[in-house]
């Protein structure tokens, strides 16, 4: 793996690409920078030059993301199916995972975002050898494992995630906590006071509507609002994570395709750390 700095700790801020509708690197990269933004979430389905359009090389990317001074702090995602009856991928927009860690290696990733996918019934121990099993993958290339949750896969909420990554066993696998899945459940934010801090390994930020949306699918990639434009209680989650001692950063993850073309990448970018940077003020969490 290539040399990297230090990762992001708690309260710092990480620029999803998916944010900005995963433009060319150096894109990204301009934004990230204009923001004040010291680390990267990158999409390996839109980055990694087997997908990728810009014909960039494993070490071109490298070397903008190193001179940049930037972290990568995350690949988002690996995406697993748990169990029998796997209808094949790609599930979302993926890159097959062999790809994913050959572009953690060149961008010194600290850590990949984990999906898992299954057929109703799948059990939790299936889920937790899944995850033990990606684990040790992703361990053979420096890399920590998060697995996410929401309300339409096998674990669908906090605490059943917990259970799994608890079960799995491996010091190197964690949690993503995604603002948006928690608003709309199962589950809550007063979830992570019975999880301890160091398995939260990853946070996103979003905002939400109050109602749910007729069509949840599309407006989770589509339509999530800026931190402090929606009705998630975002300062009793930067409560919470402090609370339990979390050292996670913070990704701002928010899918608004009309709101980049209005602003810019740059412009989208500043606007989400400012509104999140208020919350921090607000909430008494300034880093």
């Amino acid at each position: 793996m290539a040399e990297s700095s230090d990762a992001s700790g708690p309260g710092d801020l990480v620029l999803s690409s998916g944010s900005l509708e995963n433009p060319p690197l150096p894109e990204l990269i301009d934004a990230a920078l204009a923001a004040d933004i010291p680390a990267l979430s990158l999409w390996p389905g839109h980055y990694h030059p087997s997908y990728a359009a810009s014909g960039s090389s494993l070490d071109e990317m490298a070397h903008r993301i190193a001179d940049s001074g930037l972290v990568v702090q995350d690949l988002d995602a690996i995406v697993t199916w748990v169990g029998p009856d796997d209808p094949g991928g790609p599930y979302f927009e993926e890159a097959v995972e062999r790809d994913v860690f050959e572009l953690a290696d060149a961008v010194a990733a600290r850590g990949v975002n984990v999906l898992q996918h299954a057929a109703t019934g799948t059990s939790l121990d299936a889920a937790a050898e899944s995850f033990a099993s990606v684990c040790d993958r992703a361990a053979s290339h420096g890399l920590r494992a998060n697995l996410e949750f929401s309300r339409r896969r096998i674990t669908p909420d906090l605490p059943t995630a917990a259970k799994v990554v608890e079960a799995a066993g491996r010091d190197n696998g964690g949690l993503t906590v995604d603002a948006w899945h928690v608003h709309f459940g199962p589950g809550r934010f007063d979830d992570l006071d019975a999880v301890p801090g160091h398995l939260i390994g990853a946070v996103q930020l979003n905002d939400a509507p109050k109602e749910l949306p007729a069509d949840l699918d599309w407006a989770t990639r589509h339509r999530r609002a800026v931190p402090g434009a929606g009705v998630v209680d975002l300062r009793g989650l930067l409560a919470s994570l402090a609370r339990i001692g979390s050292e996670a950063p913070l990704t701002l993850e928010v899918f608004d395709a009309p709101r980049v073309a209005e602003l810019g990448c740059a412009g989208f970018a500043q606007m989400l750390a400012e509104s999140v940077r208020g919350i921090q003020r607000s909430a008494g969490n300034a880093h």
